[in-house]
């Protein structure tokens, strides 16, 4: 016979796994009833509860995968958010930097919960969903059905305000920049961003891509490409304000105006959106709040708030805001292809 495990008991009840091991550690954050049935239930199929039962903590575990995703500045300003809260309610914050998903069972002694932010390793999803402790993810993609609660912000939903922010100022040819390739949310806005296109009459987009969020020169290919293709764009969208700012710069080398040719618009609102000229149009995102807000669900977990009581896990997205700078305006209704410096190579290819 096969062992009882906390996801057989949970497969028995028809409730998340969270709840029965909430129940039978002792934990709050279900209810009596709930609690007393999976007690009923665990001696009724033969469970063995191997688990010491942690004592409450004091500490916010947060965990990233690796230091070179900590370093990211996104992710910098969620763990300042998760800092600033966990100091507001008298938790500490501690970070770490691992793949090891053994080390969640190490922490449990002195720990209230875990903060996962960033990618992390499908062993690691398992170890927090096989914990006693409540948790959290800060992060755009999480496993299917995945039983704890994640914190993101609405991507597609920018993408969408991006695309018609865009027409209403007239653009009607625009670009998506995804800088380099591989980015979840850069995918993510880029589908709401061509889904709010389509429904545009009139409107036409292009997408380019970049070995790396700098390589100028693969904007400099792409965007001769569309010319020979009789496609002059007066717009760009780009998947972060490093791409923007690779953007801003190699058009205005190339010699266009903008946004008096060309708008750009960032995304994030980067220290970078201020330091250039003219300054970003961006995408204000909330990663701060991020934090923020997964502090306030974790201890609403960790210590059965009445709000969250017998709630599955949830999807929070935070909304970003559009932030008006001097990169976007209104579409140029005269053609800038004469200044374009690089012009000679379009002809030469019109030529052939």
């Amino acid at each position: 016979m096969s062992r009882v495990t906390i996801q057989s008991i949970a497969d028995h009840l028809g409730i998340s796994k969270f709840a029965v091991s909430r129940a039978l550690t002792g934990k709050p954050g279900v209810s009596e009833a709930t609690r007393l049935q999976v007690h009923n239930a665990a001696t009724e199929l033969g469970y063995q509860n191997r688990r010491r039962t942690p004592v409450i903590g004091t500490t916010i575990e947060v965990i990233f995968r690796d230091r070179t995703v900590a370093s990211r500045e996104l992710w910098i300003d969620v763990q300042n958010g998760v800092d600033s809260e966990a100091v507001l309610n008298g938790y500490n914050m501690a970070v770490r930097w691992t793949d090891d998903a053994s080390i969640l069972k190490r922490l449990e002694t002195n720990t209230a919960g875990f903060v996962l932010i960033g990618p992390q390793s499908p062993a690691m999803f398992d170890a927090i969903c096989n914990s006693p402790l409540p948790a959290v993810v800060v992060n755009h993609v999480v496993p299917p059905l995945l039983d704890i609660d994640q914190i993101s912000a609405t991507d597609i939903e920018a993408g969408v305000y991006v695309a018609r922010y865009l027409a209403n100022l007239g653009h009607r040819r625009v670009v998506y920049a995804h800088g380099r390739m591989g980015y979840p949310g850069r995918y993510a806005r880029l589908r709401g961003f061509a889904e709010a296109i389509n429904a545009i009459e009139g409107m036409e987009l292009r997408e380019i891509a970049f070995a790396d969020d700098q390589a100028a020169s693969d904007l400099r290919d792409a965007l001769l490409a569309m010319v020979n293709a009789d496609f002059e764009p007066t717009a760009f969208f780009c998947g972060s304000d490093g791409v923007a700012v690779t953007v801003v710069s190699e058009l205005m080398r190339m010699g266009l105006r903008v946004p008096e040719d060309v708008s750009v618009i960032g995304h994030a609102d980067y220290g970078i959106a201020t330091q250039i000229s003219p300054q970003l149009t961006t995408v204000k995102m909330p990663h701060r709040q991020m934090g923020v807000a997964a502090v306030r669900i974790l201890l609403g977990r960790a210590g059965g708030s009445s709000e969250l009581e017998g709630l599955p896990a949830q999807r929070v997205s935070l909304v970003p805001q559009l932030v008006e700078r001097q990169s976007s305006g209104p579409a140029s209704t005269r053609s800038w292809r004469s200044r374009l410096r690089g012009a000679p190579e379009i002809s030469t290819v019109e030529g052939q």
